[in-house]
Formats: C-alpha cells, structure tokens, sequence
C-alpha cells in the first residue's frame, strides 16, 4: 500500500469427500507495517479447514470390543464420525532490531469449531481421534535472538492456554460420565502447557561448533478431566561438531552430543487425564555420534 505498509490477502478452498463430507471457503487477510528497517509490526487474521489425519480417524467398530477391558459404556449411546476443524485465527505481533540483538513478541487467539484431538484408549500405543464441539486456544510468545559473528544466542517464552467443550465424534471412546461433565464445563485439552520456555548458545571455533540448550515447562495436564497438571521439568543438551576437509573430495562433518545432559528422570505424562492412558517420560542420558558427508557441486 506504501513503502512502510504491505496487505497481504488470500481465499482458499477446501472440499473433502471422506467419513463427512464437507467444504469451507476459508479467506486470510495480513497487514505488515515497517516505520523504521529494524521494526516490523504485524496483525492478521485466517479461517482455516483442517480434515482429520486418516490414521486416526477411521471409524471404529466398536462392537468388536464387547466382553473385553475395552467394552464400551453400555450408557453411551453411539459414535459419530469425526470432523474437520474450522477455525478463526487472530494474530498480532511486533520484532525489533537493536544491533546484533533482536527481541520479538506476539500474541494470538483460536476459536475453533469440532477442535481435533487424539488419545491412547488402551494398553496400545495407538492413537484415536475426536472432536470438541467447541475450543479456544490463546497465548502469548516472547523471542530474543543475539549474533555476535562466531557466537549466537536465544531465548524463547511461550505462555499458553487450549480448552474445549462437548466431545461431538468418536464418543464410546469415554464413559458417560466424562461426557456428561465435558458436555457442559470448557476442560483443558491433555496437551495444554501453560508455560514453555527454551534457551540456547553456539560458538564456532576454529571449524568447530559447540553448542548447548536447555528446554523446561510447567507440565502437561493430568487428573479427572485434566483439571492438574505436572510438574515443572527441564533438560539441558550439549554438543559439538567439526567439519574435515579432505583433499581431492568433499569435506565431511562428525559431531557428538549428550542429551539430557544431568540425566533428569521426569515425567511428560503420569496415565491419568483424557485419553491418556500410560506414563511417559523424558529421555534419560544419551550419547549420539552423527557422521555427515557432502555430495555434488557447490
């Protein structure tokens, strides 16, 4: 629109012949202001139509199950199929530059109907997909990146918040009662971290590269209707690489890294909550070595 002033606009459309069918002309809109060459100052908006992923999605045959552990609640009176999600996305953020150093911040708002989700339902490690009827998700999201030549730095922070309503596909996955309760009151979906955050350095010496990160959060959810969450965790990863040049080939590139570093045991999931069905953890201490060769021109 000017020189400091960029909209950008877009229609998409989507039709899906699979367990529905379904169609949504979905428009986008972005407005991108720049006052100063170090500013950027961004605020838009999108409708979006995502279909269920197949491998989750195919309606099951519940009937299979009956005088099993997973013999469904004989209170539940049927199944739907699931549905694509439709949602409205608002968005709007702001990065500025300060030399080498660049700090960004930026905030957005889902409201989403027939919101997807999946959880394990079983002692296999399969998933099965549903939908909310209703959900929101917002946040916000806090970035720093620092360059200094051979040394580069970051810090991310991401608070955030997803619930949903009323399970409307794939209902004989729950008991009655969790129906009935999720009918009527927003839960926090299993997935939902409030709190995310990840830091990282690098420093090339020479022709290697050493490296170190650290990623931490508050928890995913846990308890009857995900209503606790878990505690807080943290993992710290170092590493090193090094390229080797050979004389008459390309060169090649060897690099060793540790992960987790202190070896802390956490848990990511405790089995309880919403389609969470066993525990899961963090990795323990591990040692990686990576060989890398280059091929072709250039």
């Amino acid at each position: 629109l000017t020189d400091k002033l960029t909209l950008n606009t877009g229609l998409r459309f989507d039709q899906m012949w699979q367990f529905v069918d379904a169609n949504q002309f979905s428009p986008r809109v972005n407005l991108v202001y720049k006052p100063f060459e170090t500013t950027n100052v961004h605020v838009g908006y999108a409708r979006y139509f995502t279909p269920p992923v197949q491998a989750i999605a195919t309606p099951a045959n519940f009937a299979i199950f009956n005088g099993t552990v997973n013999e469904a609640d004989p209170n539940v009176p049927g199944s739907s199929p699931m549905l694509p999600e439709r949602s409205h996305v608002f968005d709007v953020g702001v990065t500025q530059k300060f030399g080498r150093y660049q700090v960004g911040v930026d905030a957005y708002y889902k409201l989403a109907r027939d919101l997807i989700d999946d959880g394990q339902f079983g002692a296999a490690r399969v998933l099965t997909g549903f939908n909310y009827d209703k959900g929101y998700n917002w946040g916000l999201e806090l970035s720093n990146v620092y360059t200094d030549g051979r040394f580069n730095a970051y810090l991310n922070v991401a608070w955030a918040t997803q619930r949903a309503k009323n399970i409307v596909s794939n209902q004989q996955l729950f008991t009655a009662d969790d129906l009935a309760f999720i009918a009527s009151n927003y839960i926090y979906t299993d997935h939902a971290q409030t709190i995310t955050a990840s830091a990282g350095a690098s420093y090339l010496w020479d022709k290697t590269l050493f490296s170190a990160k650290v990623i931490a959060g508050s928890g995913l959810r846990s308890g009857d209707h995900n209503s606790e969450h878990l505690p807080f965790y943290s993992q710290v990863d170092v590493g090193a690489s090094r390229e080797f040049e050979v004389p008459g080939a390309k060169p090649f590139t060897l690099r060793f890294d540790i992960v987790n570093v202190f070896d802390t045991s956490y848990e990511i999931r405790d089995g309880s909550g919403i389609g969470v069905f066993a525990p899961q953890f963090g990795p323990r201490r591990g040692y990686y070595v990576g060989f890398s060769q280059k091929f072709g021109p250039g």
